[in-house]
């Protein structure tokens, strides 16, 4: 699989670089390609996918838009809780639908790391991608 990482936010593109980030808006020319981005994380700290990993859930029926074909989809960040701290933290998680980008949630250490998306788009799966600001960045699939 052939992975694109933006170099002005860290976005990551699946298959190619898009003409414009659709995050920042940077151009084509702001991507890098990295086939090996996730595998980098994993490597680099191979005793932080428990604090790491997205823990991923899909409710097929979301009671918030009722009457509607609204998937929810949450992740929670990490088997064991990851930490949200000053000094490290989850900066955002990013949603994709058959490997399209459809969201991005920013975090804080102020909040817990987890996210979640209300898709009205389908498709046979969800991936989810974190990036840490120290372990950088890890990802996780379910089917929709």
């Amino acid at each position: 699989m052939n992975l694109f990482v933006c170099q002005v936010c860290g976005h990551i593109e699946f298959n190619a670089a898009p003409d414009n980030c659709p995050v920042c808006w940077a151009p084509k020319e702001k991507f890098t390609q990295n086939n090996d981005v996730f595998k980098e994380s994993a490597e680099k700290s191979p005793e932080a996918g428990v604090k790491h990993q997205p823990k991923l859930s899909v409710e097929k029926e979301c009671s918030m838009f009722e009457g509607t074909e609204c998937i929810k989809v949450a992740a929670r960040i990490g088997e064991t809780v990851h930490p949200m701290e000053e000094k490290h933290f989850i900066q955002w998680v990013d949603f994709y639908v058959d490997e399209k980008f459809v969201k991005r949630a920013m975090m804080t250490p102020s909040v817990f790391p987890g996210a979640a998306a209300h898709l009205k788009v389908t498709g046979k799966k969800v991936t989810v991608v974190e990036r840490c600001n120290l372990h950088g960045w890890w990802s996780a699939e379910a089917a929709l």
